[in-house]
């Protein structure tokens, strides 16, 4: 594999090529179980919702034609022949000159063709006093009116919300094939690292990194996601990632740089990864690499905060999204105008850089977090985004935003 620095799309066009060619295991669950999964293939309605026309009130089942001659002064009797509940199986049909008693979501028997609610007739002992005609298809469920058979309901590659699960549920699909759910294991590599329920000794701080990138694992769905700490040897390194198990993603922060204490790249191939990219045209990204082993997926992330914030929506999160099945990355850049031009990337790279934004009109004007005075992880609490910018841009450009939906506090001054 070259050494050569690569754009974020190539990167992304990578990793997206070797998750195509290792999908995860496809499993079929029911609908109660796959809350929060991918769904693996396109899905139908199995038959129409409703299944027969249904009163959507309480009320009366009637022939609207019988009501016709109905007014305040010539109002027409019918008497009441039964009752309807929805769960009633076998229905009598209404007889001339009758109505029956329905309640919401029964099935209308043979002979009617409409619902009057209860507050609009006039009640009598047996019958009801009908004082105004009643239109067909009056508070009226028609056949498949909610969904037709044969309707797609999900497409592959599409969450099992709650709302597409129901619609299953209710259409007759019970049962539903989802891509296996991902493992995932972060390493957060560095000798003044402490476990977060451990206290800091002399020279030792909390691994933060472990909050931050497994925090985001989790919020996209990958809940069985375990996050360490580990030494920073090559030995401990190597023995952590042969030790991952069957853990579908690895991403590590630290230890990615030039140095002689850096060793990520050569802990990775003594583990029996192959590296799929070595490096990014991508500030901050210079360092990061990203390698394979079978179906596990290695981000190799530097050790500043911002680096990794930055790198996890920027790379990690579009990949992850892939990883669990879905068809397209998320969130998907968008294009935003800027107050304000920040700082040029250097030619033929991208510069990631906080910001928030607001509309105006039909536009998301963005506001770069720019001001180096105050406290730099202000920035990753306050972003709403990440422009990518490029080596040239003029004054009023659009240039493309990654959203973090996870991030709503907005800029305060």
């Amino acid at each position: 594999m070259s050494t050569e620095l690569i754009s974020r799309d190539q990167a992304l066009e990578r990793i997206r090529h070797h998750m195509r060619s290792n999908p995860l295991p496809i499993e079929t669950l029911s609908v109660s179980q796959a809350l929060g999964r991918i769904c693996a293939q396109d899905l139908f309605a199995a038959h129409a919702t409703p299944a027969a026309a249904k009163s959507s009130v309480d009320g009366y089942a009637i022939l609207s034609e019988n009501t016709a001659s109905a007014t305040p002064d010539a109002p027409v009797r019918f008497s009441v022949q039964g009752e309807v509940r929805p769960s009633t199986d076998s229905f009598e049909p209404l007889n001339p000159g009758t109505v029956c008693h329905i309640l919401t979501g029964g099935t209308l028997p043979p002979g009617a063709d409409a619902v009057i609610p209860f507050e609009e007739v006039t009640l009598e002992p047996g019958s009801i006093m009908v004082t105004q005609p009643v239109p067909k298809d009056a508070h009226v469920r028609g056949l498949g009116s909610d969904l037709k058979a044969g309707t797609r309901i999900v497409r592959r590659g599409e969450d099992c919300s709650p709302t597409t699960l129901s619609c299953l549920a209710v259409s007759g699909v019970l049962r539903l094939p989802t891509y296996t759910e991902p493992k995932a294991l972060v390493l957060a590599v560095g000798n003044e690292l402490c476990g977060l329920d451990d206290v800091p000794g002399p020279g030792q701080m909390p691994a933060d990194n472990l909050l931050l990138a497994a925090g985001l694992l989790r919020q996209r769905s990958v809940a069985d996601t375990r996050a360490e700490a580990t030494a920073n040897s090559l030995e401990h390194v190597v023995d952590r990632l042969n030790a991952a198990g069957d853990v579908h993603c690895i991403i590590t922060t630290g230890g990615t740089g030039p140095g002689q204490r850096d060793f990520m790249l050569q802990a990775a191939r003594q583990a029996g990864f192959t590296v799929l990219f070595q490096g990014m045209k991508l500030h901050p990204g210079k360092s990061v690499f990203c390698a394979t082993r079978g179906r596990t997926l290695l981000f190799a992330l530097p050790g500043t905060p911002w680096a990794v914030f930055a790198l996890m929506h920027a790379l990690v999160l579009p990949a992850i999204c892939w990883l669990r099945g879905r068809a397209l990355p998320a969130p998907v850049p968008v294009l935003v105008r800027p107050v304000v031009l920040p700082k040029a990337a250097p030619q033929g790279w991208e510069r990631l850089v906080a910001c928030t934004y607001s509309s105006h009109k039909a536009e998301l004007l963005v506001t770069p977090l720019v001001d180096r005075t105050r406290e730099a992880r202000l920035d990753m609490i306050e972003a709403q985004g990440l422009l990518l910018v490029p080596a040239h841009m003029d004054t009023g450009d659009l240039l493309p935003m990654i959203p973090i939906w996870e991030h709503r506090r907005g800029h305060r001054p």
